[in-house]
C-alpha cells in the first residue's frame, strides 16, 4: 500500500513539472492581453499573413458572426499596441437590424449612409441614436484605448451624405459611435443632437452657396431657424429702403445673389459658382472657389473663398475684407461701392416704426397728464430755470458773423429762451457729451419722431454755453426738422430731461 501511494505522488509531481495545465494559453498573448484590457470579453483569434503584412481576425465567442480585424501599430507592435475595428463591425451589425444599409467608407472604420432629402434626417438621426444606445447597452467601451495607435478613441465613423446641387465643397457630417465628447457630455448622441450635427453644415451650405431656391433642398422651417439670429439687413439707396430679415451685413456668395434679385441688380448666373450683378452702370462678377487651407494645428481643411472682378478689367481679387479672416464673406464696402447703396445691420424701418409708436405713447402721456406748460412759462429742472419765449421755423440762421442753412427739404426750428444757472458753481448748458444727471433737450412730434438740437458754434446759440453761478443768458437752440413742420397738424413739445425727471413745453398745438 505504501509503495502505491509513492507511485501516485510521483506521477502528479511529474505532471506539474512538465508544464501541463487544464488552462489553454493563447498563441498570441500580446493580442489577447490587448483585447482583455479593451473589451473584457473572450475572443477566437486567427493570425493572417498578407504578403509582408500581418494582422489578426477576431470574433467574440458569444457572437462569432461579429468578425473584426486587429492591426499591429508599427513594426515593433508589442511596444506600440494595436488598433481594431470591433466598434465599426458591431455598429454595422446593429444598423442592419434597424433596416439601415451602410456602405463601406474610405477606411475600415468608416460607414457611409446616404439620404436623398433633408427631411429624411430626422428619421435617420433616430436610428443613429438607437445605434449609440445599443452600443452602450452591450457594455462596449467608451474610453480612450490606451496602448493603441496614438492612444486614440476607437469608434465607428458614420458618414452621412445628403443629396446636394452640382456644386463642390459640401463636407458631410460624421457621427462617431461612441463619441469622445460623451466623457463630458453624456447626451452628445441623443437624437436631437445628432440631427443638428448632420443638418447644420448642410443647411449652411445650401443657404450660403447655392444660387437656386434653398427650398429646392430644405424645408421652410430649416431656413427660418438658420437665419433666426441673423438680425436683419436694411438696404438704402437714394430713392428706396428695404429690409431683409434673413440677412445681415456678412453676406455670402448665394446671399448676395438673392439680395441682387430682390434689389433689381440684374444678377446673371453663368454657372453654379459664378454670377454677375449690374447696378449704377457697373457690372461686377463674383466667383466661388473651394480651396484646401492649412489648419492652425496642422493638416488641411476645405474652405470657401469668394473672388470678384470688374467686367472691364477681368482681374480677380478676393471679395472679403482686408483682414481676410472670413474668405467666404463678401466685404460690405465692396457691395456698397459696386451697387451704390448703404447696408445697415438690423431692420431699421421696423425699428424706426417701433420707436415712433413708443414716442407717440410718451407724448400722449404728457398731454393727458396735464403737466405740459405753455410758451412763456418758467420751468425749473435740476439747477436750471428755463423760459421758452418763442418758436419759429426758418430757412436760415445767423449766429454772430456766420450763417447756416439746413439740408435739402429741411428747415431750422429756432427756439428762443432765457436760461438761468441756479447752482452755486458754473455749469455747462447742453454740453456735447451729456451725462445721466445733466440736462438733455429733445423736440417731440406727435407723428412719433424726435429731434436733438444742432450746435451752430457761437453767437446766440446756447448749446454748450457756460454760465457762472446765478448767471442768466438769452439766446436760442436750433433743431433741423422736415420742411414746413410748423404748418402741419402735428403737436410739438419741447422736452427737458434730467435723469428720471421730465418737463414739457408745448411749442405747437
Amino acid at each position: 500500500m505504501k509503495n502505491r501511494c509513492l507511485i501516485i505522488l510521483s506521477i502528479a509531481a511529474a505532471t506539474l513539472l512538465s508544464g501541463c495545465s487544464t488552462e489553454k494559453k493563447s498563441p498570441y498573448p500580446e493580442v489577447s492581453k490587448y483585447l482583455d484590457n479593451t473589451y473584457e470579453q473572450e475572443f477566437e483569434l486567427t493570425e493572417v499573413s498578407d504578403g509582408n503584412t500581418v494582422y489578426y481576425k477576431a470574433s467574440p465567442k458569444e457572437q462569432p458572426e461579429l468578425e473584426f480585424k486587429i492591426v499591429p501599430a508599427g513594426t515593433d507592435y508589442t511596444n506600440k499596441g494595436f488598433d481594431d475595428t470591433y466598434p465599426a463591425v458591431f455598429v454595422l451589425n446593429e444598423a442592419k437590424k434597424l433596416g439601415l444599409s451602410p456602405e463601406p467608407g474610405g477606411t475600415d472604420k468608416e460607414l457611409v449612409i446616404s439620404v436623398d432629402r433633408y427631411v429624411q434626417i430626422e428619421e435617420l438621426s433616430e436610428s443613429l441614436a438607437e445605434l449609440a444606445a445599443a452600443y452602450a447597452e452591450a457594455g462596449m467601451p467608451a474610453k480612450f484605448t490606451l496602448g493603441t495607435v496614438e492612444e486614440g478613441w476607437n469608434c465607428a465613423d458614420i458618414r452621412v451624405e445628403i443629396r446636394t446641387p452640382d456644386l463642390e465643397g459640401y463636407e458631410p457630417a460624421i457621427i462617431h459611435i461612441p463619441d469622445s465628447r460623451q466623457i463630458a457630455d453624456e447626451h452628445i448622441n441623443d437624437q436631437e443632437r445628432i440631427a443638428d450635427r448632420i443638418g447644420s453644415g448642410y443647411i449652411a451650405y445650401i443657404c450660403q452657396y447655392y444660387l437656386g431656391d434653398p427650398l429646392d433642398y430644405l424645408t421652410q422651417d430649416a431656413v427660418t431657424a438658420f437665419y433666426a439670429d441673423a438680425g436683419g439687413l436694411t438696404v438704402k439707396t437714394d430713392e428706396t429702403a428695404a429690409e431683409y430679415p434673413y440677412l445681415n451685413t456678412d453676406l455670402h456668395f448665394a446671399e448676395l445673389y438673392h439680395l441682387a434679385e430682390a434689389e433689381g441688380w440684374n444678377p446673371q448666373a453663368a454657372q453654379n459658382n459664378c454670377f454677375s450683378i449690374t447696378a449704377n452702370d457697373q457690372t461686377s462678377w463674383f466667383f466661388l472657389e473651394f480651396e484646401e487651407d492649412e489648419k492652425e494645428r496642422g493638416g488641411t481643411q476645405t474652405t470657401a473663398h469668394v473672388y470678384w472682378a470688374e467686367e472691364e478689367t477681368g482681374e480677380r481679387l478676393p471679395a472679403c475684407d482686408e483682414q481676410g479672416y472670413h474668405p467666404d464673406v463678401i466685404d460690405q464696402k465692396l457691395i456698397e461701392e459696386r451697387a451704390c447703396c448703404d447696408l445697415s445691420p438690423g431692420l431699421l424701418l421696423q425699428e424706426a416704426a417701433a420707436r415712433r409708436e413708443e414716442n407717440q405713447k410718451e407724448l400722449n402721456g404728457y398731454l393727458s397728464g396735464g403737466n405740459v406748460k405753455p410758451l412763456g412759462s418758467a420751468m425749473e429742472i435740476g439747477s436750471w430755470t428755463v423760459t421758452v419765449t418763442d418758436a419759429a421755423e426758418t430757412g436760415k440762421i445767423t449766429s454772430g458773423s456766420m450763417y447756416f442753412e439746413p439740408d435739402a427739404e429741411r428747415s431750422f426750428l429756432r427756439i428762443d429762451m432765457d436760461i438761468t444757472n441756479q447752482s452755486s458753481e458754473s455749469e455747462h448748458f447742453l454740453p456735447p457729451l451729456v451725462m445721466y444727471d445733466e440736462l438733455m433737450v429733445q423736440l417731440a412730434v406727435s407723428s412719433g419722431r424726435k429731434y436733438s438740437p444742432v450746435s451752430l458754434l457761437g453767437g446766440s446759440d446756447l448749446t454748450g454755453s457756460t454760465l457762472d453761478a446765478g448767471e442768466t443768458k438769452s439766446g436760442f437752440i436750433v433743431f433741423q426738422v422736415p420742411e414746413n413742420l410748423m404748418k402741419t397738424e402735428d403737436t410739438i413739445l419741447l422736452l427737458l430731461q434730467i435723469g428720471e425727471e421730465t418737463q414739457a413745453i408745448q411749442i405747437k398745438n
